[in-house]
């Protein structure tokens, strides 16, 4: 006889986290290692067409915080419905995003195309890397509507308890986007070479690639998108239950990339090498704190899952684990990043400037990691549970109240390794405050379950 009970809530804590844990961190450090393969390709060409990515790296986290949010509203709802055993309004909320997400991504290529020079003119972006930023952008924006498709249809995968799906999608884009990179960028196979502008079609052709995937599987495998029987009505009900939770989970990913955009902004003032030093050591560092990102990310469906089954008990052990790999991580980051921060960064620039700065970034930060992941667990863990508003809470505090004025304050006061010891500070206050209001949400809501 089948066991149809929720996957995530069966078996011991590490092990379901662990499930979802591992295929995410195969899909995103493939994700991620693709971005250092652009970095790699793109910095062959010159360090104004790096610094010129590096500005579009900010944006990039407004698109995909965006997608992100939404995938959050949907997941939350789809892992609550799948824990309560209740498949139809799964398949009514998967069907209903997906629709949203289509005019999200419209919207988000309109606004995009017509703000290039306002936008990247107030990042930093000078006469020597503005027509490349342009060329990259103009290209690049196209791909947000096939970005954002797949990602809402990842989120429902993963909240049904199936990491591996989307992980095997995720690693084939970036598989085909790494191969598409220097046919494109140098023109080979008799092909005109389109520098950065080839770089960005190389993105939007894998995306295009990975929504096809995506659609075919929610559509024939999973029996999830059903566009047969949907009311207007219905389709508005399912967005403001989605948007309940995705909006303030867009306005807490939108801070980050705005704090990230002040930031790189004040960057630029030490030069359009510190530009790409910043943008170099950021795709470093996503690649060794993809382990924690991965956790954050699979902590999410876990809590939905049992919350939705009322197993408290599972919540806390899978929190108490969570913790404590987070802790131990952390500590291989600092070490790790002490050891090899000099030999990575010189893999892709030979520019002595660049590589300062950079070694800079990534001697500093790492102490504040293990925090960070803390914020991540527990506003994933606010947001599975249907209370979106301190994730926002704390992410606002962390980067726009927190990070950015401490980082211009310390920058004045001791160079640009003031920016980074911001980041630090922000990330350790952002930890400390997430588990403490984690913990009374916690124990509110069970205290209710007991008595209910």
């Amino acid at each position: 006889m089948k066991d149809n009970t929720p996957k995530l809530t069966k078996g011991s804590p590490p092990k379901a986290i662990f499930s979802m844990m591992v295929p995410m961190v195969i899909g995103l450090i493939v994700i991620i290692g693709n971005g250092l393969v652009d970095a790699y390709f793109i910095g062959q060409l010159g360090y104004a067409q790096l610094a010129a990515v590096s500005y579009a790296f900010p944006v990039w986290f407004i698109l995909g915080g965006i997608v992100m949010g939404l995938g959050v509203g949907t997941a939350s709802l789809a892992s609550r419905a799948i824990g309560a055993g209740n498949q139809g309004v799964v398949r009514e909320i998967a069907t209903h995003a997906m629709i949203l997400s289509i005019v999200v991504g419209l919207f988000v290529i309109a606004i995009g195309l017509s703000t290039i020079d306002v936008v990247f003119g107030f990042l930093g972006a000078n006469a020597e890397t503005m027509p490349y930023v342009r060329e990259y952008m103009e290209v690049y924006y196209w791909g947000g509507i096939v970005m954002a498709v797949p990602m809402i249809g990842n989120s429902v995968m993963r909240a049904s308890g199936d990491a591996k799906t989307p992980s095997i999608l995720m690693a084939t884009m970036a598989i085909t986007n790494a191969v598409l990179d220097p046919i494109l960028i140098f023109g080979w196979f008799g092909l005109p070479a389109l520098g950065v502008k080839g770089a960005a079609l190389a993105s939007v052709l894998s995306n295009v690639l990975f929504l096809i995937a995506s659609v075919l599987i929610l559509v024939y495998r999973d029996n999830l998108i059903q566009f047969a029987n949907h009311s207007l009505n219905s389709v508005i009900e399912s967005w403001k239950k989605i948007l309940h939770v995705g909006l303030p989970a867009i306005a807490s990913n939108l801070i980050a990339p705005l704090s990230m955009a002040l930031v790189t902004a004040l960057i630029s003032s030490y030069g359009q090498e510190a530009v790409a030093a910043y943008g170099l050591a950021g795709r470093l560092e996503a690649l060794i704190v993809v382990i924690i990102m991965s956790l954050g990310g699979a902590m999410s469906p876990y809590v939905g899952q049992n919350f939705g089954a009322k197993r408290f008990d599972r919540l806390e052990d899978g929190f108490k684990f969570a913790a404590r790999f987070t802790l131990g991580y952390s500590i291989f980051c600092i070490i790790f990043m002490y050891l090899l921060a000099e030999p990575l960064i010189g893999l892709f620039t030979s520019d002595p400037e660049v590589i300062r700065i950079a070694k800079i970034q990534l001697l500093i930060c790492p102490w504040g990691y293990g925090f960070l992941s803390l914020a991540g667990i527990t506003n994933g863990s606010f947001n599975a549970l249907g209370k979106p508003m301190p994730a926002m809470i704390i992410s606002i505090s962390r980067t726009l109240i927190v990070y950015v004025p401490m980082a211009y304050l310390f920058s004045a006061l001791i160079g640009i390794q003031g920016v980074f010891i911001a980041q630090v500070a922000a990330n350790i206050l952002a930890g400390c405050v997430g588990v403490v209001w984690y913990k009374s949400i916690f124990k509110q809501l069970s205290n209710e379950a007991e008595f209910a």
